[in-house]
This record gives C-alpha cells, sequence and structure tokens, in this order.
C-alpha cells in the first residue's frame, strides 16, 4: 500500500513540473478550436447576434432571482408600498464563456399575472450605474475597491477592478414604442421625447438631414394608475401620418419637470463587452455566483391582499408573441441549458400546514457552497393549507421557494457538524419564515434527507491529497477489469454512502446526467487540482465542470 501511494505521491510532484506546460497545450488546443469555429458563428450572428444556433453540450447552468427576504406583514402593506431589494445569479461551471445573457420575469399570483407586485430600481455593472463614491469589496481574485457596481462578468487584475465595457439593455427607463427614445416628464400630465426622422421618401431618398423634434403629449391615468397618451407621427415605410397610444406603468403625474419616468424593470439583456466579443466573458470569481448578473427591487404594492406571489423567469412558453425568451448563451452563439429558478414573496401569512410533497430521496451538497440551502434544490413542490391573518384561508399553494433549513448553507454544516469526513441529517427539519413546517395531518416535521462532504475526499479524511488519488485510480483500475468493488469503504450503514462518494469523485459532470462514470479525466482533475494545491495555487473544482 505504502508503495503505490508513493508512486502516486511521484506522479502529483510530476504533475507539479509539468502543470505549465500542460495548461499552455490546453490553451493552445482551445485557441486552435476556437478559431476553427469563428467564420461559422460569425455568419449565425452577423444575421442575428442574439440568436442561440444550437444547445451547449454543458450541464445545466441555473439561473436563480434571490430576495433580501421573502415575508412581508399586513402591516407592511397597510402603511405603504414595501421595497425588496433582490438579485439575480447565475450558478454554474466557470469553465465556459458566455457571449450574451437575456433575463426576463414578471409577477404572478395563482399563475396569473398580477399588478400589486411590481419591479423598480435595476442596477447594472455598467457605466450608467456608477456609484458617488468607490467602495471596497472582498473577492476570491482579492480585495478591489471601484465605483461600479461589480458584476459576474467583471474582472479583477492586480487589485484592479474593470467592469469590461459591458453591453446592458434594460426597461429601466421608459421609452416611446416607435422611435425609441427615453421619455422624461414634461410637467404635472405631460411627457416629451425627442426623435429626428424623415419627412418624405424624397427626403430620404436624396440624403436630407433628418428633422428634429421634441415630441409633447398630454397624459391621462387609467384606473390601474397607468399612464396613457398618444401623438402623431410619420411612419418611415408609408410616410403616412399615423397615431400612436402607448402607456406608461404607475405613472406619477407629479414627477419632476426633465426627470426621466420608470419603464416595468422586468427585462435584462447583457452582452460581452469590445473586448470579449471574440473570446468571450469568463466569470469573476471561483464560483460563478459570487457576484450577481443585476440587482433590482421586487416592490409590493401599498394595500395589496394577503397571499403568496411568485416571480417567475419567463420561458419560450409564457413570453409574449415575437419575444426573445430567458436564455445564456455562450460565446459561440449557443444556448446553455438552464435551469430557472424564481422567487415567492408571502404576505399577511399567520400559519401553514403541508398537505402534499414531492422531494427528491437525498439531496448532497459540497462543502464549498455557501448558498442557503432551499427546497428547490430538491422538492418538485410543497403543497400546504395558509391561513393569512385577516382570516382568509387558501388550499393546497405552492410553498417550495418559500422553504428552506433555517438559513443554514452546505458550508456551515459541514464545517460545525461535520463526523466522519462528512455531514448527514436523514431527516433535515425544513422551516418556513423561521418556524418548523408540519404535515397537517399528523403534526410532524417536513424533513429532508441531506449530505454534505468535501469534492474530492474520497477515503473522508477531511482532506484532499495523494490518497485519495491512490484509492479513485484503483476503483477504476479494478472496475475495468470486472472486479467487484466499492468507492466507500468507511463503517458508514448509510444506503446512499456510495452514490454519495460518486458524486464527490464525479469531477465532470457531477453525476448529473445518464451516462455519468468515474473514468481517466476524473482521475486527471483530481490530480490537476492536488497539484495546483501544491504549488500554492487557489483553484476552485466548477472550472472543470463543463
Amino acid at each position: 500500500m505504502k508503495k503505490f501511494i508513493s508512486l502516486i505521491s511521484a506522479a502529483v510532484f510530476s504533475a507539479t513540473l509539468v502543470l505549465p506546460q500542460t495548461l499552455a497545450f490546453s490553451a493552445a488546443a482551445e485557441e486552435s478550436a476556437l478559431e476553427e469555429s469563428t467564420v461559422f458563428d460569425a455568419a449565425a450572428a452577423e444575421a442575428n447576434p442574439f440568436q442561440a444556433t444550437g444547445t451547449a453540450n454543458t450541464l445545466p447552468y441555473q439561473l436563480r432571482f434571490v430576495p433580501e427576504r421573502n415575508f412581508v406583514t399586513a402591516e407592511e402593506v397597510a402603511a405603504g408600498d414595501v421595497v425588496i431589494p433582490a438579485a439575480v445569479y447565475i450558478s454554474g461551471s466557470t469553465a465556459n464563456r458566455f457571449g450574451s445573457v437575456m433575463v426576463k420575469y414578471d409577477a404572478f399570483r395563482n399563475d396569473e399575472k398580477t399588478d400589486s407586485v411590481y419591479f423598480s430600481g435595476i442596477s447594472t455593472g455598467d457605466t450608467a450605474h456608477r456609484t458617488s463614491e468607490k467602495k471596497t469589496y472582498n473577492s476570491s481574485q482579492g480585495t478591489f475597491t471601484t465605483d461600479y457596481v461589480p458584476y459576474c462578468f467583471g474582472s479583477v487584475y492586480d487589485d484592479e477592478y474593470d467592469s469590461n465595457s459591458p453591453m446592458f439593455t434594460t426597461r429601466e427607463y421608459a421609452c416611446d414604442p416607435i422611435f425609441g427614445s427615453t421619455i422624461t416628464s414634461a410637467g404635472k400630465n405631460k411627457i416629451k421625447f425627442n426623435a429626428s426622422f424623415y419627412n418624405s421618401a424624397d427626403e430620404r431618398k436624396n440624403g436630407v438631414k433628418k428633422t428634429n423634434k421634441d415630441f409633447i403629449a398630454d397624459v391621462t391615468v387609467d384606473e390601474n394608475g397607468n399612464g396613457v397618451y398618444s401623438y402623431d407621427y410619420i411612419d418611415q415605410s408609408s410616410f403616412q401620418t399615423i397615431t400612436k397610444t402607448a402607456t406608461l406603468p404607475r405613472y406619477n403625474p407629479d414627477t419632476p419637470e426633465g426627470e426621466k419616468l420608470p419603464d416595468t424593470c422586468n427585462s435584462v439583456m447583457w452582452v460581452a463587452g469590445t473586448s470579449q466579443l471574440k473570446d468571450g466573458a469568463e466569470f469573476l470569481g471561483s464560483t460563478s455566483d459570487e457576484f450577481p448578473l443585476f440587482h433590482v427591487n421586487i416592490v409590493i404594492s401599498k394595500g395589496t391582499a394577503s397571499g403568496i406571489y411568485d416571480v417567475q423567469f419567463l420561458t419560450r412558453e409564457t413570453v409574449g408573441a415575437n419575444e426573445a425568451p430567458t436564455q445564456l448563451t455562450s460565446n459561440k452563439s449557443k444556448e446553455f441549458p438552464t435551469e430557472l429558478v424564481g422567487t415567492s414573496i408571502a404576505v399577511g401569512v399567520d400559519s401553514v400546514a403541508v398537505t402534499d410533497s414531492q422531494q427528491d430521496n437525498v439531496q448532497f451538497y459540497t462543502d464549498s457552497n455557501t448558498n442557503i440551502i432551499r427546497a428547490t434544490d430538491f422538492a418538485s413542490k410543497i403543497l400546504a393549507d395558509v391561513t393569512y391573518t385577516d382570516g382568509t384561508t387558501e388550499s393546497d399553494v405552492d410553498i417550495t421557494r418559500l422553504v428552506d433549513c433555517y438559513g443554514a448553507t452546505p458550508k456551515e454544516l459541514y464545517d460545525k457538524q461535520a463526523k466522519n469526513g462528512f455531514f448527514s441529517s436523514p431527516n433535515m427539519p425544513l422551516y418556513y419564515n423561521g418556524k418548523l413546517l408540519k404535515w397537517k395531518t399528523t403534526d410532524k416535521n417536513v424533513t429532508q434527507n441531506i449530505m454534505v462532504g468535501k469534492r474530492g475526499d474520497l477515503n473522508f479524511d477531511g482532506g484532499v491529497d495523494s490518497t485519495d488519488i491512490f484509492y479513485l485510480s484503483l476503483y477504476i483500475a479494478q472496475k475495468a477489469v470486472g472486479m467487484k468493488t466499492t468507492l466507500y469503504t468507511g463503517t458508514s450503514t448509510d444506503a446512499n454512502m456510495e452514490d454519495f462518494a460518486f458524486y464527490l469523485m464525479d469531477f465532470d459532470t457531477l453525476g448529473q446526467t445518464s451516462t455519468a462514470t468515474l473514468d481517466s479525466t476524473d482521475i486527471y482533475y483530481l490530480l490537476l487540482y492536488v497539484a495546483n494545491r501544491a504549488v500554492g495555487n487557489h483553484i476552485a473544482w466548477d472550472s472543470f465542470v463543463l
């Protein structure tokens, strides 16, 4: 045994010596592959730079809507609008390059769109949202100070932050639907925007300079509080005069003159900056969700009725006709498979009692995961009878997005409660707004089987080293010659230990595919990880996963 481990240790030492050459070769191969595909992808991008030309062969990414809180009291909404800061994160591999991201979302009540919940104050990583003062941020790539809003596709070099000149397009401010010009207040019940246009086909044909005009229109307020305005314009195809009527969401007639009017704030599109267009953008940090893609406020309107309100990303099935859906796209115009995880806001809830639940048998995590454990990780639905503080009730309401483990994270559970090299709780209690979640029929706790381990730690000794390389190599070699063998050789009698060990050692697919297997690729990644750590390089497992 000692000889085998010594041999593996020698292999690790050798890997540290050849690591620079290995990385250089990989980079050259990647660059060559990129050059070969440039002509094809450029042709597709020229036709429509935001249209995906296929699906990337990767594990699914996850797009998450994360509010600072999920619960609002009836007293709060009775007193006024309740503003909840939120952010949208991308979770997944850091090995891929991104070209664009389209995010669309809306608020729903019982699967119907609602005006009681809306959005405001989008904040992105572009120049338009630079702050008045510089702030200091800590990241896995060092501490940096900037007046930009750091976002997931920024970068840090020598403690200097670079936004990489991103191109963000949002519905933060209202624009007229014909010219796309920003609308400002022109005083009480009036709006103004500026546009340029040709008065006739002859003007366009002869290259006459366009007419520049300030459009001013009166605004009336409808029963829903939206502003309605009309204006005449010259259609640039037929050159006929046409009257256009449009609306302004939640129009405030007293908006100061010259101030921009807000739009729906429910759409954000990001495109890689000019310095990243060819090669694509990389994530800032060792994990993709160290920083959000953007920030936005969820606003619960004053007087909103008690209930569960859902914020959902819009898909091809739910987005409007001829509109682009939510999607993540690579720099080669391939769409990344993506799991969309929205959120819910509970207003005026007094108590809940679970009536039905569909949960996975067990949920595995790694100790590096610092995200709050949520029921959306392992449950397709948790339904409950809900009683509100106003005395009203609802049956079989989906509360899945409101359930967690009392705010616990996998990292906290592993660091504080791991035994024998891993954390395991077959009956981890679930919580709703800090209260134990109970079954309606039995009043027993609703629970989930949760296990947390260290990725790469096959012998569960708390470290990742040459011993783990040896045991993984031995397992793969024995499987290759048809020997009956197991990954887990410890004393635990938990029936999930073998699958758990597989999850911790499957570095490229995380056991998430139907064809997942352990092979030489996993040995290579484990060698690479240990070798990098041996020479002091910080490396994250997410950089291996495609």
